[in-house]
């Protein structure tokens, strides 16, 4: 980057964190002063002459007149004393000062919602099961006079949060209808807020876009545009949108930082991805974000190894970090690492107890240990904390299929698509919750929705050739299996080699069919990866299979060298294996 280029970005983002800390858009604010560390360093002369210069324009007569209003009630906000500060700017005029007031306003109900119920409160829900999800599904007359009471209580709370959203959505507009009044990127950004909660994405969009254009270091509104995205087509639809648009806001580093986003939501195996990450990497060598980035294509990519090296280097860099901590927790409990675990269980919890992060990293420390009833405990703290913790939900409904509690499983899983409905392992987890109660139709439908958003994890079409296997529709099951055998042939250039589970199950389905000659092709397959896997139930059983084949074709040598060392089976197949060898040597020494 150039010299005069990469001073203007760090004039612009010292400019933005400072916009943002006053308007108590804090984690805003903190990502913006990250990024402005996380830069390459410039000559002392020129950080001086950045951090002196002053552009921004001045200040309207209406932001004059709100002045002392918003330094009072921007007091209120910092000692949390929301409702107080939405008061005191019920008569101001600037756009700011009306963002402060609706801001405000919004975090107050929030605040009380989250008092007043279990701290999980969606407007567009149901919240009629919150009580089931909390009883493990057991229902019994009184936990139902209870339901029936929270209900109540519950749908008062929704109607005053509507209320309010409605009540935001209104001044806001009324504040654009004015000729005499500019555009505020910040109403705008609320507004987008006030939709996306409101399940009404285009509307969402468009005020979140017209948001970034007019003020693009914003990275709440950047992350809500994503949130606002459901498929793939959406994500490259919006994307050539804003890149078309007159005001150049493609051109920024955020957009880029953006692009990074979107592509690790939509696409984690994209080429475009790593190349995107890497320019950043360049221009902002010691950003967190940039490297947490890193971490997630190979946390992705299930390149375990490396995506811990690369969090232990975040977490050299910055001990008291707790941002991404559940996500490198649950890698690590995938790992099977129970001592590291306990020890970032500890760290977390000596940093901030009450943070989000850190209930999600004692949950999995309790998971781990087989105590769910504790780790479910701790989601559920984890979601009064931050009703947005969305893998808390997805989480929780795993530890509740370890229960065997299917119907509270489904419960929690359901909770995770209605708050992220680009969550591949809720959907999946619903697939697995149906499976176990034999209801495969609707199994593979949660299971299709999951290889949609996952279409490079094998595990999902797995799941989807043993739900069509059950139903018997044969021809589906081959082309979903083949799927999962793609996947490994492509992932052997990493050293990776197919595995047999997947060969036997496509020899089975294709012996059902009637095929011969693909059924010998794929027992053969997977009594080759022995080789590799070792003795496994598949290979012995693939080995049996060819053994039986190779008596009846009349190739006794075969069949003897097949069967003979055959001793890691059940008895039944043993038994069988050193009966088709004693066959084969008797005919091969006539």
């Amino acid at each position: 980057m150039p010299e005069t280029e990469a001073t203007e970005l760090r004039r612009s983002l010292h400019e933005a964190c400072n916009t943002l800390a006053f308007l108590n858009l804090h984690q805003a604010a903190k990502w913006c002063a990250e990024a402005l560390n996380g830069l390459s360093p410039l000559p002392n002369g020129i950080i001086a002459q950045t951090s002196t210069t002053k552009t921004t324009k001045p200040p309207t007569e209406d932001e004059v007149a709100d002045e002392p209003m918003v330094m009072l009630a921007r007091a209120y906000f910092n000692c949390r004393e929301f409702d107080r500060a939405a008061y005191i700017l019920r008569g101001c005029r600037s756009g700011n000062g009306r963002f402060l007031r609706l801001y405000a306003m919004l975090i107050a109900v929030d605040k009380r919602a989250t008092e007043e119920t279990d701290g999980t409160l969606n407007v567009a829900s149901n919240v009629s099961n919150n009580v089931t999800v909390a009883n493990g599904g057991n229902s019994n007359s009184q936990s139902s006079h209870n339901s029936s009471s929270g209900t109540e209580e519950n749908n008062d709370t929704v109607n005053v949060l509507n209320g309010v959203l409605s009540k935001i959505l209104q001044e806001a507009d009324s504040y654009h209808q004015s000729p005499n009044n500019e555009p505020n990127a910040f109403l705008h950004y609320l507004c987008g807020v006030v939709y996306n909660r409101k399940r009404k994405q285009a509307f969402a969009q468009t005020h979140l876009c017209n948001s970034v254009v007019l003020f693009p270091y914003n990275w709440l509104c950047w992350q809500e545009l994503v949130a606002t995205l459901s498929t793939y087509d959406e994500a490259v639809t919006l994307m050539a949108k804003l890149r078309h648009h007159r005001s150049g806001v493609a051109n920024t580093v955020m957009f880029r930082f953006f692009e990074v986003v979107v592509w690790q939501e939509f696409d984690h195996q994209a080429k475009e991805l790593s190349e995107k990450l890497d320019l950043l990497a360049v221009e902002f060598p010691n950003f967190t974000f940039v490297k947490v980035q890193q971490f997630l294509i190979a946390y992705h990519q299930l390149d375990y190894f490396r995506a811990e090296a690369l969090f232990d280097q975040i977490l050299k860099a910055d001990p008291l970090r707790l941002d991404d901590l559940d996500t490198y927790s649950n890698m690590l409990y995938v790992m099977e690492k129970r001592a590291k675990l306990a020890y970032l269980a500890q760290l977390a919890a000596h940093i901030d107890k009450f943070r989000p992060e850190t209930c999600c990293v004692i949950a999995n420390y309790h998971s781990i240990k087989g105590e769910h009833e504790k780790a479910i405990m701790y989601y559920k703290r984890a979601l009064v904390l931050n009703k947005n913790c969305q893998s808390a939900w997805t989480l929780m409904g795993h530890e509740f299929v370890e229960l065997k509690n299917s119907h509270a499983a489904i419960e929690s899983y359901r909770r995770a698509v209605d708050s992220n409905a680009r969550d591949f392992r809720a959907w999946y987890g619903l697939g697995q919750a149906y499976e176990v109660l034999d209801m495969h139709l609707y199994a593979l439908y949660y299971y299709q929705r999951a290889a949609t958003l996952q279409p490079t994890d094998k595990r999902m079409w797995h799941a989807l050739g043993n739900c069509y296997d059950k139903i018997g529709k044969w021809h589906e099951a081959i082309g979903a299996f083949e799927k999962a055998l793609s996947i490994d042939s492509a992932d052997q250039a990493n050293g990776q080699v197919p595995e047999p589970h997947v060969c036997f199950k496509l020899a089975t389905i294709w012996d059902k069919v009637g095929s011969a000659l693909e059924t010998y092709k794929y027992y053969q397959l997977c009594y080759a990866q022995e080789e590799v896997w070792g003795v496994t139930d598949e290979t012995s059983k693939a080995r049996l299979w060819l053994a039986r084949n190779a008596l009846q074709e009349k190739r006794h040598e075969e069949a003897y060298e097949l069967t003979k060392d055959l001793n890691l089976s059940n008895a039944h197949d043993i038994e069988e294996a050193r009966s088709i060898a004693r066959d084969a040597r008797n005919r091969m020494l006539k």
